[in-house]
């Protein structure tokens, strides 16, 4: 029994020392593989060399690339200017139409009566304007038998006269406004062009005026359209009427078209800080359609000297802006400010000079003075 008990205590302690054996050979095991790796880690830190660039200053001369829409040179809703009828309709969407061509006919009975009323009173009071001058005439030649008349009655004739021939212009004066909305009955064209939208049709009532007014046609000028851009504010020193500006639109790919720089804005708006140009293209055969989307290459000068680097190599935070210099191996922030940018490349102000090396992906994360390797094969000639 005694046996038992000693072989048990034996087992028991033999059991314990294995185990204490395993953990610490299991501890030792993971702080020797805790070594390697962090050197391994260190190691391939030291290796990463980061893509860089030489300055350079220049003068290019490149092309702005801007977006537009391309517009009519005229375009117009016509509205009725009186309240009345759609009698007919001499245009559809897609007729070419003339200057002063009849496009629709008006009804409007009540207006026809008061031109007729107009008339009517024009014509009674020249009648009553011919009777009184005819008996002024009468008086002023009796006035040349002394006594015959009294020059009372001489001044009464002469004030009718004056009176009558004053009713004469006003009726008339009536007659024209009245006949001038009688002529807004018909509704004509007032530049050649082409009918691009009709919105109503024979019988609709229609009126001046109103938030819920319809136009009866919409006229657009299509031989000749006008593109509008917005140019940056840093661009407008090469802005000049007359230059020629090339443009494309993606119905057709593979032609470019050209057109006059015809009108500039003068003025800079502070929301978008650009100015507003015009652009005149002739379009005879009617290709270019109003509302096609441009793409515009507008010729520019960069600044004599200006540096220009990739966007990426421009770091901004709410604290500063900044490059990566690289000098005797160790990186430098360096504060600059941001000119104008196009085509992936931003003009740069400050510390740098031709010559110099920074990085062209700079970030926050690399640190100021840090130990750092470059690829010069990534580095520009």
């Amino acid at each position: 029994m005694i046996q038992i008990q000693n072989i048990s205590r034996l087992s028991c302690q033999l059991a314990i020392t294995t185990g204490v054996a395993f953990f610490t050979l299991a501890l030792s095991g993971c702080n020797s593989n805790k070594g390697p790796k962090n050197l391994a880690d260190q190691e391939a830190h030291e290796e990463i060399s980061y893509a860089a660039l030489r300055v350079n200053t220049s003068q290019p001369v490149r092309e702005l690339n801007l977006p537009g829409e391309l517009e009519s040179f005229y375009e117009t809703d016509l509205f009725p200017r009186v309240s009345s009828y759609i009698s007919k309709m001499h245009v559809d969407i897609g007729d070419q139409v003339s200057k002063g061509q009849v496009l629709a006919e008006l009804e409007a009975p009540e207006l026809i009566a008061n031109l007729t009323a107009a008339y009517s009173k024009v014509k009674a009071a020249e009648a009553v304007f011919g009777a009184s001058k005819a008996a002024f005439r009468r008086a002023m030649k009796t006035r040349q038998t002394p006594g015959a008349i009294s020059e009372m009655d001489v001044d009464a004739a002469r004030t009718k006269v004056i009176s009558d021939s004053l009713t004469v212009v006003a009726e008339e004066a009536h007659y024209q406004s009245v006949k001038q909305l009688a002529d807004y009955l018909k509704i004509v064209a007032p530049f050649a062009g082409m009918v691009t939208d009709r919105r109503l049709s024979p019988g609709a009532f229609v009126g001046p005026g109103g938030q819920n007014a319809l136009p009866i046609l919409k006229i657009r000028q299509l031989d000749r359209l006008r593109l509008r851009l917005a140019v940056p504010e840093a661009y407008l020193g090469d802005i000049k009427v007359g230059t020629d500006v090339s443009f494309s639109v993606s119905t057709f790919r593979s032609e470019s078209f050209t057109g006059k720089i015809a009108r500039v804005s003068n003025s800079v708006r502070p929301d978008t800080r650009s100015e507003m140009i015009e652009i005149d293209i002739s379009n005879p055969k009617r290709r270019l359609k109003p509302g096609m989307f441009v793409s515009a290459k507008l010729p520019v000068t960069a600044v004599e000297g200006s540096i220009y680097v990739p966007q990426s190599a421009v770091v901004s935070n709410l604290e500063r802006t900044f490059v990566i210099k690289v000098e005797q191996g160790r990186a430098r922030w360096v504060d600059v400010q941001k000119g104008d940018a196009t085509a992936g490349q931003v003009q740069i102000f400050g510390n740098i000079a031709q010559g110099d090396t920074i990085l062209r992906a700079a970030n926050e994360d690399i640190a100021m003075d840090e130990p750092i390797k470059i690829d010069l094969s990534a580095m520009n000639p």
